[in-house]
């Protein structure tokens, strides 16, 4: 990492601790832009669906500005300590409980089934969309709006009463 940054070893310790400093950074920096959004818009008043859509409208719009941050997390975070690893998933149970509320509110509005789990559920919501970052280009061919539209019905509809 530190000759892929054009610095010394000197230099990159006069900024960080180590290494898995510089990840922690790099994954608030993408993780604090989507938990404030998404804090915010599980807030608002609204149609639950409609704002669990803009969540992941914004989710993949994120990754052309974080692309290479959420990249490197996944590939690295295997390295994070127990410590440093609870202060990412603190971040994650957040932004999870938001995907959740807005979940669990279409359900109470009967526009999702009362029988799914709303924490698996929206676990799998967010899986879709987190991994997303490895195949998806946003540059592509289909503009992020259309693609989280596209995967939303996917998911959502199957959530959907029968």
């Amino acid at each position: 990492m530190i000759d892929a940054a054009g610095c010394s070893k000197g230099a990159f310790y006069h900024y960080f601790d180590s290494k898995e400093d510089l990840l922690l950074l790099f994954h608030d920096t993408f993780i604090d832009h989507l938990l404030d959004y998404a804090e915010r818009t599980a807030r608002e008043d609204g149609d639950p669906l409609d704002r669990l859509m803009a969540i992941l409208r914004h989710h993949l719009e994120s990754m052309s500005t974080f692309h290479d941050h959420m990249a490197v997390f996944h590939n690295e975070a295997r390295f994070l300590t127990h410590e440093k690893f609870r202060i990412v998933q603190a971040k994650r149970d957040r932004y999870e409980l938001a995907v959740r509320s807005l979940v669990e509110e279409a359900q109470h509005r009967r526009e999702l089934r009362q029988d799914l789990d709303a924490k698996l559920f929206s676990l799998a919501v967010l899986g879709v969309f987190n991994w997303a970052f490895r195949w998806y280009r946003p540059d592509g061919p289909l503009p992020p709006g259309e693609m989280a539209s596209t995967l939303f019905r996917m998911v959502i509809d199957g959530g959907r009463p029968r």
